[in-house]
């Protein structure tokens, strides 16, 4: 159950949703008929820490107030008609920038010791699919809401839409177990990882963020269909390459596990 201490809110309305230090199962069993190889095999990953992952992606409004701060050009022409959309056709070095920028503003309204930045895979899969109340130790949904795909919950192909939506429009019934909205559909998000073949480990270079390579969307979006749109599901561009749906979410965390 999300309780209030579980919601970080910031004076430019933001919120963040808390997800627990621990252990999940990462990616898909090989039994999985929907399941890619990229996402295999499924493994235990532990998080060492808490964190707090954005309730939505940013929207045009919130991307506006740092590219007006940067004396930038914002990516959506028309983004005035569509304020609570997902920010899209943003560069991974933008989003990462964008983090840094919000570092530079807001960080001494977080708790002490924590930053910016955008998520690991490992960080946002387990808050888009894990409820460590179902099952024995916790198991793992394969859309944020369950394991039974549902149109009229996430913004994907079968929906109809053809575009971004406002942020939230099928919450709170398609919101994660931790309260995480728009985590199917509706656009891709840059992560901070590189891609690498799983097992997922923290430490192996993947976290680099100076290492050159492919960088990892999740979430899928208003044009691809639900097996694209699973939780577990990994997509890559180079981190130069612009997707007409590619937008981000921030996540905050203790600067210590950077």
């Amino acid at each position: 159950m999300i309780t209030k201490s579980d919601i970080l809110t910031l004076s430019n309305s933001m919120e963040f949703m808390r997800v627990p230090a621990g252990e999940f199962l990462m990616g898909s069993t090989q039994e999985n008929t929907l399941a890619y190889d990229n996402e295999r095999p499924q493994h235990t990953v532990d998080i060492p820490y808490d964190y707090w992952m954005a309730r939505f992606p940013t929207t045009n409004e919130g991307y506006n107030k740092y590219v007006a701060a940067q004396g930038l050009k914002h990516p959506v022409a028309d983004w005035m008609q569509k304020k609570d959309h997902p920010v899209v056709g943003v560069f991974w070095d933008d989003a990462m920038a964008y983090c840094q920028w919000l570092n530079e503003l807001l960080k001494r309204e977080l708790p002490s010791g924590l930053v910016f930045r955008l998520p690991t895979e490992a960080e946002w899969e387990k808050a888009a699919r894990w409820n460590p109340y179902r099952g024995v130790r916790g198991e793992g949904y394969e859309w944020p809401w369950g394991d039974e795909f549902d149109k009229n919950k996430c913004n994907s192909f079968e929906g109809g839409k053809g575009t971004t939506i406002s942020v939230g429009s099928y919450s709170s019934q398609g919101d994660s177990p931790y309260g995480c909205a728009d985590m199917a559909g509706n656009v891709w998000e840059w992560m901070h990882s590189l891609q690498m073949s799983y097992p997922y480990q923290a430490k192996d270079g993947r976290e680099d963020e100076k290492s050159s390579g492919s960088r990892v969307l999740r979430g899928g979006s208003f044009s691809n269909d639900r097996r694209l749109s699973r939780c577990a599901n990994r997509s890559w561009y180079d981190p130069s390459f612009i997707l007409r749906c590619s937008g981000f979410r921030v996540c905050v965390f203790p600067h210590q596990y950077l």
